[in-house]
């Protein structure tokens, strides 16, 4: 017990940066963490933090134990879960870091059903960017998540990848509604609306510049995934979105998805991704099943 509660210290600490912080997260003395920890690299015979710094930097040992006692939290809670199913107890929360890409009536409609079955679960949405959505799935804060891109995480999977491109998109009557297909260069004379630079979708736009040396002029920068659709379905200009997130519009006859002869942009992909090696409770994976299920059929 007492090197559980070490470890828990230990970890409070690294995770939070300072004593003083993990103090006042865990309601106990900064004086009792510090010599639980002191007790702890005694037991062991190591350091586990580095000496005079002021935020706390573990040392190789002390990574080892951080990442032990995460381990074991991810086990417990997979145990713990196991342990009420067999009791038909559903109950805990699922938490899931989600780009707004993927938000839309199925998606609410997937989780509202998922709700309804299991009535004792919560689940947690946390919009999330892409960099941010692996970082909490990396830090197990999100059970898992969903992303524009493929993680380059070694420390994160994709447990399920499907090919999405980025198409233009535009309306009906858009001069460019005809066509079949374009080229990046084409798209300079007209208005473009693209997402913030922190959005993945933007980062790959740059890249595919970047590989044709051109540079597209947004008319309309927004943080919006909807804005943007609803600059698109305006008439106004073009944007670049999957099919799948304008998949309503598209089949209603209201935007057009235009394919853009760019290898960057015909290569992307999405991803529901976990952390490499976590097991995860048995209502997290049912709502995982549920979600890829209703990813295929998107893009079927």
């Amino acid at each position: 017990m007492h090197g559980e509660i070490r470890l828990r210290y230990l970890y409070e600490a690294a995770r939070l940066g300072t004593m003083r912080a993990a103090s006042d997260e865990l309601n106990v003395a900064t004086s009792s963490i510090s010599r639980q920890i002191a007790a702890l690299e005694k037991e062991l015979g190591m350091r586990l933090i580095e000496g005079g710094r002021r935020k706390i930097k573990l040392t190789e040992a002390g990574n080892a134990a951080f990442a032990y006692y995460r381990e074991m939290q991810a086990h417990e809670e997979v145990f713990l879960s196991r342990v009420a199913e067999l009791r038909s107890i559903r109950s805990g929360t699922i938490n899931l870091a989600v780009g707004e890409a993927f938000i839309s009536d199925a998606f609410s409609e997937v989780l509202q059903e998922f709700m309804r079955r299991y009535p004792g679960l919560t689940v947690r949405v946390k919009m999330s960017g892409t960099n941010d959505a692996v970082a909490l799935v990396r830090e197990d804060e999100a059970h898992f998540g969903l992303i524009f891109d493929v993680p380059k995480d070694p420390k994160v999977r994709a447990r399920l990848t499907l090919s999405q491109p980025l198409k233009a998109i535009v309306h009906p009557r858009h001069e460019l509604a005809g066509r079949k297909s374009v080229k990046l260069a084409e798209l300079k004379q007209y208005s473009i609306g693209l997402p913030e630079d922190s959005f993945r979708i933007r980062q790959i736009v740059r890249e595919a510049e970047h590989a044709e040396a051109v540079f597209l002029e947004p008319g309309l920068i927004a943080n919006s995934m909807m804005l943007l659709k609803d600059f698109a379905k305006c008439g106004r200009g073009l944007t670049f979105l999957p099919e799948f997130l304008a998949q309503p519009q598209l089949s209603e006859g209201k935007l057009i998805a235009i394919p853009i002869e760019n290898p960057v942009m015909n290569s992307t992909r999405i991803s529901l991704i976990t952390r490499t090696g976590r097991q995860v409770p048995n209502g997290v994976y049912r709502l995982m099943l549920r979600i890829e299920a209703h990813l295929k059929s998107l893009i079927a």
